[in-house]
């Protein structure tokens, strides 16, 4: 069975394409993540291509499973690792910040994820979790797409709700703060770049912050 790190692997180059072809959904997501204040010691889980390496300060180290995305993560000022969220090789408390950004419906595991992020943040560190929620028109259209085998990333993707991840954080160990979301617009028209807003009400790009107890 191919896991869905192996295709990231392989076809890396296709994939970070995506940003360029998408620039203004890109940009709006990347508002996003910049409007949650993520800096000092950060650990992107799942950091892929490092494409939102730019939307966050601090000294960043990136983890992911597949090599090739990690040399272009690199050429973006990302510290590489190569591993797995699920058995993140960092000593405990050693992070201020962790990311996940587009990562967690790719997870096999992604309670176990969150519970090594819980391990390596420092206490009273934060928690970043963006995502494509399932209860939106965003994610009702990768769905739709999933289903139709229309996209060769998102065949391996499992969507959640809201509801789901900020349920999985608290299980793991964390508190919710707040969060803040984009892409409001309709997915068949996007319109341009979009302003991030506070709280969850549908939109297609949502991140929850999180912090560690």
């Amino acid at each position: 069975m191919v896991e869905s790190y192996e295709v990231f692997h392989r076809l890396f180059s296709a994939y970070d394409s995506w940003y360029s072809r998408n620039r203004s959904v890109w940009m709006s997501e990347c508002l996003c993540v910049r409007s949650l204040g993520i800096s000092g010691a950060v650990l992107d889980i799942g950091v892929g291509t490092g494409a939102f390496r730019d939307c966050m300060n601090g000294y960043v180290v990136g983890v992911d499973p597949a090599l090739n995305p990690l040399k272009l993560a690199a050429a973006r000022g990302v510290d590489p690792v190569n591993g797995f969220g699920e058995a993140l090789p960092f000593r405990s408390r050693s992070f201020d910040w962790a990311t996940m950004i587009v990562t967690i419906c790719f997870l096999s595991n992604p309670l176990a994820a969150l519970e090594e992020a819980r391990r390596v943040l420092r206490r009273g560190g934060y928690l970043a979790i963006c995502f494509v929620p399932r209860d939106s028109p965003w994610g009702e259209l990768y769905e739709l797409r999933r289903a139709r085998e229309e996209s060769v990333f998102y065949r391996f993707a499992k969507l959640y709700s809201h509801r789901e991840v900020v349920e999985l954080g608290e299980q793991a160990g964390f508190s919710y703060v707040e969060t803040i979301e984009t892409l409001c617009s309709d997915p068949r028209a996007p319109q341009g770049v979009e302003l991030p807003r506070r709280g969850f009400s549908g939109c297609g790009f949502a991140c929850v912050k999180m912090r560690a107890l």
